[in-house]
């Protein structure tokens, strides 16, 4: 088996490259990142000419070789490109952007983006072709070396995704899914195939370019600041501000007891008891009454807001928004889009303090007149113990009252402190969001995709479609300013904190709240209008009817 000057070439282009991907641009994780780029790009041209070298024709291999060199080449030139001008990494939204170009764009592309970088495109070009025939080292291993090449690197891969596995928490996916965003060939690949396979995906672009109607959006009302903070897996069964006897919403519950500013919806449940579900009804106007139309087809609140003439801000501490996924389709309209999911430190632990990094480094310096900020948390996201830094350790299993929970042993009441720990560590990120628009004309909101069932059900906990499940804290804040400006509103606040809700209508509530009305909106759907439904059937998971429980 002979490793060639195409085999050495193939591996070392990925590694220069990945000294200027996206992921090092942002987190500067410089080292670790060229490693793994490094292996990665090192096994999967071995394995290769490994099964190459089983080949008894040269003609074929030689034909193959070349192939692979050709084609892993030039989409590390795609890569390299985007990532190194355009900040983008080979990912399916940019295969999607490229699919979407018609002739003309492409020319525009070409002529504007394209050519006056033509000088590094051939510098890479003749960089290669300089290696080809300058470089002579080769490398032949005999049947004995190759094997034992091929079993050190087998063993290095799964001990990094078994790692990850145990580390990370995976839930029985023992290759880490985002292993595949290093490995050269198979990324791009990968990237080209998600696009592909997505058939949704051209529908739903094409429907964002559907123009709204005219005369659809109305605003009778200024409200300079909006905020929707979307939290992850919070059940207000274990938040003090809903009475949970654990101090661990100090500033919710000392927030609550002022006159007037925060206002607590005790009756909220989610429609669905997992993120994905949520999000396809969540910012827009489909809800369970209205299930058999399309999500991407329903009005959403980025477009409305837009519309209304406010700056639109997309931050997600939690999903890659560079995907083609449902929250990169609904962030697609928002002005400015960011991923605050930011480097793991030593026990690979993922935090919404990120989240206010961005908002005060990025969002903050944007703003304009009129702005709806949208926060996607990390939150209570399992692993709890990795969603908090350790000065947020603050209840230990001794400081939790266990009544009523299926727990079995220590090891269950850990968990329990450690989510009422991620619950106390999201109040004050809460804190600090609320302190940015104290002084502002503003509304915040705060509600949870879902919630979790903790031993409530049985003896185990996480996602479940249960009533526990599905309670979610709802809470609406005003400042002072927004109190002086719009006293009425705080009369229908103060009249509906306990009144039967679902979360797919948010868009109901939330856009006459602040002075947005469109021609889809329904007074029996909106918390604070008089006509509002208090008989609704709320239907949760698409087939359980909720009855609070006493």
């Amino acid at each position: 088996m002979l490793l060639d000057q195409r085999f050495f070439l193939m591996w070392l282009a990925p590694v220069v490259a990945s000294f200027f991907a996206v992921d090092v641009q942002v987190w500067g994780e410089t080292l670790w990142y060229v490693l793994k780029v490094a292996f990665y790009s090192f096994l999967i041209f071995y394995v290769f000419y490994f099964l190459l070298s089983l080949l008894e024709f040269p003609v074929l291999v030689r034909f193959l070789k070349n192939t692979l060199l050709l084609v892993s080449l030039s989409l590390n030139l795609i890569d390299f490109f985007a990532s190194y001008y355009f900040h983008m990494g080979f990912t399916p939204s940019l295969v999607g952007t490229l699919l979407a170009t018609n002739t003309r764009e492409s020319q525009e592309f070409l002529s504007s983006m394209i050519w006056p970088r033509m000088g590094f495109i051939l510098g890479y070009v003749a960089t290669c072709v300089g290696f080809l025939y300058l470089v002579r080292f080769r490398w032949y291993l005999r049947l004995r070396q190759r094997l034992k090449t091929l079993a050190v690197l087998f063993v290095l891969f799964w001990a990094h995704n078994f790692g990850n596995y145990y580390l990370q928490g995976l839930h029985g996916v023992f290759i880490d899914p985002n292993t595949t965003r290093v490995i050269p060939v198979v990324k791009e690949i990968s990237a080209i195939m998600e696009n592909l396979k997505e058939d949704q995906t051209r529908a739903i672009y094409q429907s964002f370019k559907q123009p709204y109607p005219k005369g659809y959006v109305h605003v009778d009302m200024d409200v300079p600041n909006v905020i929707l903070i979307i939290g992850e897996g919070a059940s207000k069964n274990f938040m003090g501000v809903y009475g949970y006897p654990v101090p661990n919403t100090p500033f919710l519950s000392s927030l609550a007891e002022r006159e007037q500013n925060l206002f607590v919806f005790d009756n909220v449940i989610s429609a669905f008891a997992n993120t994905y579900s949520v999000f396809q009804t969540l910012l827009n106007y489909g809800d369970v009454e209205n299930s058999a139309i399309p999500w991407y087809q329903q009005k959403n609140l980025g477009v409305i807001f837009n519309l209304a003439g406010y700056k639109t801000f997309w931050l997600d501490a939690q999903d890659d928004l560079s995907r083609n996924n449902v929250f990169a389709f609904l962030a697609h309209p928002f002005t400015y889009k960011y991923w605050a999911n930011g480097p793991l430190d030593i026990q690979n632990s993922t935090q919404d303090g990120w989240i206010l990094d961005v908002l005060t480094q990025h969002g903050q310096p944007q703003l304009a007149s009129k702005n709806f900020i949208l926060l996607h948390l990390f939150g209570s996201h399992a692993i709890y113990k990795r969603r908090f830094p350790k000065a947020f350790a603050k209840f230990t299993p001794a400081d939790i009252p266990y009544q009523g929970l299926h727990v079995q042993d220590e090891k269950d009441k850990q968990i329990v402190a450690d989510y009422v720990n991620s619950l106390y560590y999201t109040d004050y990120i809460l804190s600090e969001i609320f302190k940015l628009f104290e002084n502002k004309d503003a509304v915040i909101i705060y509600l949870s995709d879902h919630a979790q069932d903790i031993f409530e059900s049985n003896q185990t906990y996480g996602h479940r479609c249960s009533s526990f499940g599905v309670e979610i804290p709802f809470v609406i804040y005003v400042s002072d300013l927004f109190k002086q400006k719009h006293p009425e509103k705080l009369k229908q606040l103060a009249q509906a904190v306990h009144k039967p809700f679902m979360s797919d209508d948010l868009i109901h509530t939330l856009l006459p709240l602040v002075g947005i009305h469109t021609k889809d909106n329904l007074e029996s759907k909106d918390l604070l209008s008089s006509r509002f439904d208090t008989h609704r059937k709320r239907v949760y998971c698409g087939n359980r009817f909720y009855e609070k429980r006493p």
